[in-house]
């Protein structure tokens, strides 16, 4: 089972060094009245979740240093609205990893989220391409992602930030899937939908305990960021 669901400062204090985390600007964005559907109730649930969690939006987006190496974090808050993606989220998606490439970052996105947003429908779907498109942009930049996995991580969180990462962490029975447990077959094993089974599979790297993410995060932004002023050595001939 996952140990309990922390919310997105916890974890981004859980991983950074102490007092490094300052959060990046975002741009504003005036919506209509309940959203672009026009979503009966939509401004009412984004209020009360405001309310109930601290925050403007389901991510938080901001540099700290992990174990030293300063990096650019997007610590998803699963309170807001499952962590769902809508256009807002995506204006801050776009924007952390704009910065990243400005400054010469690595990424570290804490996924935790339930996919898209169904009340802004398909400008809701249409925020994965633009976080796909970050991802590749960063990577073509030479700027490593490491994501970790968080319970749960599934819809199109998954897809781009969590399944496009360079290096790929999850926590001790996050819920990995890109369905979530609502829309898989009524026959589905929830074993195959568990961080140990992507592991398994290949899709992720290792699974990690929380006590242990914030050193092993920081060794893989180490590895990835430093960089190597040595010389290969030369192998020796086949045979040899």
């Amino acid at each position: 089972m996952p140990e309990r669901r922390l919310s997105a400062r916890e974890f981004l204090a859980l991983v950074t060094d102490d007092t490094t985390f300052t959060e990046l600007p975002y741009p504003a964005r005036e919506s209509k009245p309940d959203g672009p559907l026009a979503w009966q109730g939509y401004d009412a649930s984004r209020a009360r979740a405001a309310d109930r969690t601290g925050e403007s939006e389901s991510v938080v987006c901001g540099t700290a240093t992990v174990e030293g190496t300063r990096a650019v974090l997007i610590a998803f808050e699963f309170g807001f609205l499952g962590g769902s993606l809508g256009e807002r989220t995506g204006d801050r998606l776009e924007a952390a990893y704009t910065y990243a490439r400005e400054n010469r970052l690595p990424v570290v996105p804490l996924v935790a989220t339930g996919g898209s947003r169904m009340q802004e429908g398909m400008i809701a779907l249409t925020q994965l391409q633009r976080v796909a498109r970050q991802s590749v942009l960063t990577r073509e930049a030479g700027l490593p992602q490491i994501a970790v996995l968080r319970d749960p991580t599934t819809g199109g969180g998954w897809a781009t930030l969590g399944a496009g990462a360079d290096v790929i962490l999850a926590l001790p029975g996050a819920q990995v899937g890109f369905a979530g447990s609502r829309v898989r077959p009524p026959d589905a094993d929830p074993t195959a939908y568990t961080a140990e089974a992507q592991v398994a599979a290949g899709a992720a790297d290792a699974v990690v305990r929380q006590e242990e993410l914030k050193e092993t995060l920081g060794r893989w932004l180490r590895l990835l960021t430093t960089p190597w002023s040595g010389q290969a050595p030369v192998p020796a001939a086949l045979g040899a």
